[in-house]
């Protein structure tokens, strides 16, 4: 069952319609985002576009090779054919590897140039979603931790 405070969708939206519009700041960060969005999705399809080339060239390259392996009797060329499959299998999988290492060194590398993220101090007091993200200060009546009533001598 759902949690009271969990809000819809539509409920979410609704209450978005009643934001006041947002500020110039905000605007700025929203196309940062974006941006940063779109070119993630770029290189996340160009990287699945290799993958998936990989994946075909794999696939070619079984076949080949069961083909040349297929009622031939020869092991030396069958082994041969073997283990140039085994060689090309294993540089698609350290272009696979390389990669994903290329994309992440290039996002954390734009993460390691502007990584910090400033909230400017009219968005603290009303975020978006109607929540405080503050942190609520501490009464004067309230116990340290280290202090507690059910102690054992």
């Amino acid at each position: 069952m759902a949690d009271k405070d969990e809000k819809t969708p539509a409920e979410v939206l609704s209450e978005l319609m009643n934001v006041p519009f947002p500020n110039t700041a905000y605007l700025e960060a929203m196309k940062r985002v974006f941006a940063m969005q779109k070119s993630m999705l770029d290189n996340f399809h160009e990287n699945l576009d290799k993958w998936f080339e990989r994946r075909r060239e794999g696939a070619e390259a079984t076949l080949t090779m069961l083909n040349e392996m297929n009622g031939g009797s020869d092991r030396e060329k069958r082994a041969e054919a073997w283990q140039r499959w085994v060689s090309g299998a294993m540089a698609r999988i350290m272009d696979d590897v390389q990669t994903q290492f290329d994309m992440m060194s290039k996002i954390t590398g734009q993460l390691a140039e502007d990584g910090e993220v400033k909230i400017p101090a009219e968005m603290k007091q009303h975020p978006l979603n109607g929540k405080s993200h503050l942190v609520p200060k501490k009464t004067a009546n309230a116990r340290p931790k280290s202090e507690s009533r059910d102690t054992v001598n």
